[in-house]
């Protein structure tokens, strides 16, 4: 269960399969679905001469043949159609990234009368691979059925979870949030998807694997945290988006490192130290260097002609060295200025505090403080709030919203308050978020807290993910809390977990499924996917998009 490898081994079958000088063509998606798991260097060693965009108008190239990796939309057949009539390419190989219409392949029948259409396949990468155990479809905007994104997207929500099962050549059972009517939905067309098109999911069968379907609302507040670990840090505070992260805003930056790629298969440093913490990385980033200098002093000893034989040969491995470090050294560098510029330490201590604890008046007290002093951002304020408003919605929230209004908070932004509440208040909410609805495992939280302490107060929370997790390993998640679609019920604990999550994912529960993953080696596998990846200012913009009735009791 490898998402990364399960695309890759897709494009890689394309290019070796087809002999001979090649062109590329990727519609907006495709390109950044390719981009995350190929570079562009390594495309070309497959014989591929041309990268094209679906949209461009293309040169003829007759001796070339054109290879088409494309979402199979109705745009993309148009486009098609309309080249078959004047082709560019002597051949079409043409690879869909989803199931294709009877009615859109004769619709290329048709156009291909001068018969260059050599193949047409469905090869299932229709998701960003993102790391091995996680995906997303990019698509935010998707808090609830209401948004205009979902009313838009949502059968490309439903395309990309469809592909995702072939991809990993997965036929589940599924479950879904009972307390909302999105997964309900989402699971009612998946079922419809995988009985239409049984025969691609003619599977060697090893246990009945499991999708369960989530709703961002039932832990609204894991994305309003700030991150600790690296992948998470550099989300929250420069945003990744398909592997790429600016660095534009950063003083004094070079022009080379504007933007960055970060790669899991060729940055071995962001691989090694992708879930380590903001302490940690500090060591890491100077060993790096060490190494870095050392290799200076080596390269700097030339006296042979010997050693500059050596120097030469080495020189490319140099500079990808030289670069990984440059990268690196200014991501952490732009990481701590803006730790330090808005004091965010301080205020992850007190979001701890509301995530994690339960003594209302001091927490109180510690809000207000921040609330109080200048030195903290509108923005550390408002989320604050929010997190108190999740913790007490019977608590002194209008107080807070008045001391917000008084400090110049726009009224906009006050009402992202009530927004949260009509969103993810508690009787909207599936499972128990905040450890209070069983008075044993509430108890047993406390206890843990006071004989354990906390080794590091900044990362105490644990997302809900983490106890559904638990309860899957334990063959303990509750069927009235997350029923079955179908009547058999699978009774054995699944082996295979696929976990989607309508409204979003975050890196910290990407961590979340990493460690379950490294603890349960041969027991049982997690893959985590989403219909986009969160920062605390995504959710707080897909949340101000929401037009969702703040009627407590409705479901959304």
């Amino acid at each position: 269960m490898d998402v990364i490898a399960s695309i890759q081994e897709y494009i890689n079958k394309i290019l070796t399969n087809i002999q001979g000088m090649k062109v590329l063509v990727l519609d907006k998606e495709t390109a950044g679905i390719v981009s995350m798991v190929y570079t562009q260097s390594e495309i070309l060693q497959k014989e591929v001469f041309l990268f094209e965009k679906i949209e461009n108008t293309k040169e003829k190239m007759l001796h070339m043949k054109g290879v088409y990796f494309i979402r199979p939309t109705q745009e993309n057949i148009q486009s098609i159609c309309d080249e078959l009539k004047d082709p560019k390419f002597n051949k079409y190989h043409l690879f869909f990234t989803n199931t294709i219409s009877k009615v859109s392949l004769d619709e290329i029948a048709k156009a291909d009368e001068q018969d260059v259409v050599s193949e047409i396949q469905e090869y299932f990468g229709d998701f960003f691979a993102v790391n091995p155990d996680t995906f997303t479809l990019n698509l935010p905007g998707m808090l609830t059925k209401k948004s205009q994104r979902w009313q838009s997207d949502v059968s490309r929500v439903v395309d990309g979870l469809f592909s995702s099962l072939l991809a990993l050549k997965k036929k589940p059972v599924i479950r879904y949030s009972s307390n909302s009517d999105a997964t309900r939905y989402l699971a009612e067309k998946i079922t419809e998807r995988m009985n239409r098109d049984r025969d691609l999911f003619d599977f060697r069968r090893q246990g009945e694997p499991l999708l369960l379907i989530l709703d961002r609302k039932d832990d609204p507040i894991t994305p309003l945290l700030h991150q600790w670990t690296y992948q998470a840090m550099i989300h929250e505070l420069l945003t990744i988006n398909n592997n790429r992260v600016s660095l534009a805003k950063a003083p004094g930056i070079k022009d080379e490192l504007k933007e960055v790629v970060l790669s899991l298969d060729h940055d071995v440093f962001y691989k090694e130290n992708l879930y380590k913490n903001f302490g940690d990385l500090g060591a890491s980033i100077k060993d790096l260097v060490d190494q870095f200098q050392d290799k200076m002093n080596t390269n700097q000893n030339i006296q042979t002609i010997d050693d500059m034989k050596k120097f030469i040969e080495n020189y490319p491995t140099f500079q990808k060295f030289s670069s990984t470090v440059s990268k690196h050294v200014s991501i952490m560098d732009e990481l701590n200025r803006l730790i330090s510029l808005d004091n965010l330490m301080e205020v992850s201590e007190v979001q701890q505090e509301l995530a994690c604890n339960h003594d209302h008046n001091s927490i109180y007290n510690h809000v207000l403080e921040i609330v109080n002093d200048s030195k903290y951002t509108d923005r550390d304020k408002l989320v604050l709030v929010l997190l108190y408003s999740i913790r007490y919605e019977d608590g002194r929230v209008w107080e807070l919203k008045e001391k917000l209004s008084s400090i110049g908070i726009s009224p906009k932004d006050i009402g992202l308050i009530d927004t949260l509440r009509g969103y993810a208040g508690a009787s909207l909410r599936e499972g128990d978020l905040l450890g209070t609805k069983n008075i044993f495992s509430f108890a047993r939280s406390v206890v843990k807290r006071g004989l354990q302490g906390v080794s590091n107060i900044y990362t105490q929370h644990k997302p809900l993910l983490h106890d559904i997790l638990d309860s899957i390993l334990k063959n303990k998640l509750k069927d009235t809390s997350y029923p079955y679609l179908s009547t058999t019920q699978s009774r054995e604990r699944p082996q295979d977990v696929i976990i989607f999550m309508v409204g979003g994912i975050t890196y910290e529960e990407a961590l979340t499924v990493y460690t379950f993953n490294s603890l349960n080696t041969g027991v049982c596998r997690v893959v985590l996917g989403g219909t986009s990846i969160l920062n605390r200012e995504q959710f707080l913009d897909d949340l101000s998009k929401t037009q969702v009735n703040t009627n407590p009791s409705s479901k959304k």
